[in-house]
């Protein structure tokens, strides 16, 4: 299977710390009191800028799973450079849901961050459907939800930074993400990657949910926190 991340890789995290850092407060909340003997699942952990942030809200162990060789490439070279991560987190390579099977053990929560686009919908009610058997009673699961206008609707967004001489330009559509690499005004290379999102509805996702024998416990702006269907507030 090709890697869609294959060049993309190099521009992706030029661009996602604010995207991961909305998710610091849920993931204190979440898991802050967990002890180090627990386990929480980073499902879809590409470069790891948020396992880092998950592994830093908790003391529980972590395992971080990526399909794509390039994101986890980074992954470990994050990870192994970090004295905090090093004897905490660890690494599974393969793509949800199967590289769940991966998993020993129950876990005490799991994450699921700007991921759940690039399964089809019968990968997410099976992802679902083994994240619900792993997750212990009262476990906690933190998802991002889809955008509640169509995405194609959705105007295009740019943003850049600069690092060193050079300038980083991106512009992102719902079709595509195009990346400029700037030199003053001088354009020193331009690359074009086609989406391979899938967007999903809000109902869409609360189906799959239920399917799996989980709820949506709350819901604030684009976080969800996720339980098993039969606990309650």
């Amino acid at each position: 299977m090709r890697d869609a991340y294959e060049g993309l890789g190099e521009f992706h995290d030029l661009f996602m710390t604010d995207v991961w850092g909305g998710l610091r407060p849920a993931l204190a909340s979440a898991f802050a009191n967990l002890t180090p003997d627990a386990t929480v699942l980073d499902v879809g952990a590409g470069t790891g800028i948020g396992t880092r942030l998950l592994a830093r809200s908790t003391a529980a162990q972590v395992v971080a799973i990526e399909p794509s060789l390039t994101m986890r490439a980074v992954l470990l070279a994050r990870v192994a450079d970090d004295p905090d991560l090093i004897d905490r987190v660890s690494v599974l390579a393969g793509a949800a849901p199967d590289a769940l099977d991966e998993v020993t053990g129950a876990v005490a929560g799991f994450v699921c961050a700007h991921m759940l686009g690039h399964l089809t919908a019968t990968q997410r009610q099976q992802t679902f459907a083994r994240l619900a058997a792993l997750l212990v009673a009262g476990g906690t699961g933190i998802i991002t939800l889809p955008h509640t206008t169509d995405p194609a609707e959705a105007p295009m967004v740019e943003e850049s930074t600069r690092i060193g001489r050079h300038s980083y330009l991106a512009r992102h559509g719902a079709a595509q993400s195009e990346y400029f690499v700037l030199d003053g005004d001088r354009i020193l290379r331009q690359e074009t990657f086609l989406s391979s999102w899938e967007p999903l509805t809000r109902d869409q996702l609360h189906d799959e949910l239920c399917q799996a024998g989980l709820r949506l416990a709350e819901a604030d702006g684009r976080i969800g926190i996720v339980r098993h269907a039969e606990a309650r507030p």
